[in-house]
């Protein structure tokens, strides 16, 4: 089955580290958004950020930022204790989501422990509840028509090539979108240099060698502290 490659991302980011349970979230472009005017548009970004800001306050929502230029994928939201569904629900009351802006896609992911317990906190303590952005790398796994059922002996040297990934010291999150036709998996980097990450993929990546996965760097804006140990 092709879902054999996600549970090996799966494996291997688990080594040395705590693991949660977490959805995890892209917000797209919609393509059939009407045009509006710049106002409007400011506006439904002001409430964008506030839904952000709430959610993050109930305690569902543990990370979220935009990122670089791509396709379509505008940002990452990354949600804890509820259920995809229920990420859905919560979000469809975001108005850049209400208003057809942006489109969500959600999915079960497993990360490591902790993710944003350092920025609630800190948010709770900021006068202004605001703390500091950061640039981090990160690499989304496109799957490809040409991707088969049955990884074989390749699922191995996959799972040696994360090992190695992850024996780097850089990565910070590593996992795949269990459920997803599109996407393989996603890695969060500690730097900002995208295409050094790529190109390792490329020129390590079994699966990417033999064209069945497509890594794409982007660069995901997102609080300093997300992925610092609680």
């Amino acid at each position: 089955m092709r879902y054999i490659l996600g549970l090996a991302l799966m494996t291997v980011c688990c080594f040395g580290q705590s693991q949660t349970e977490y959805v995890f979230g892209f917000l797209r472009a919609n393509p059939k958004a009407e045009k509006l005017e710049r106002e409007r548009v400011m506006e439904i970004q002001k409430g964008h950020i506030a839904h952000l800001g709430k959610m993050a306050r109930d305690g569902i929502l543990v990370a979220a930022g935009p990122l670089g230029t791509s396709t379509d994928l505008r940002g990452i939201v990354i949600f804890k204790g509820v259920t995809a569904e229920q990420a859905r629900v919560a979000a469809a009351e975001d108005p850049a989501v209400a208003n057809g802006r942006l489109v969500l896609d959600v999915w079960p992911w497993t990360g490591p422990a902790g993710i944003g317990e350092r920025v609630a906190k800190a948010m709770k303590e900021s006068p202004n509840g605001q703390v500091p952005m950061v640039k981090r790398a990160f690499v989304v796994y496109w799957r490809t028509p040409e991707m088969p059922e049955s990884l074989g002996e390749v699922a191995a040297e996959h799972g040696e090539f994360l090992r190695k990934l992850r024996a780097g010291g850089d990565v910070l999150a590593l996992g795949a979108l269990r459920g997803s036709k599109e996407f393989l998996g996603v890695a969060v980097y500690r730097g900002e240099d995208v295409e050094e990450k790529v190109r390792f993929c490329r020129e390590e990546d079994p699966l990417v060698k033999r064209g069945w996965v497509k890594p794409e760097g982007l660069v995901w804006w997102v609080a300093e502290e997300t992925f610092a140990a609680p």
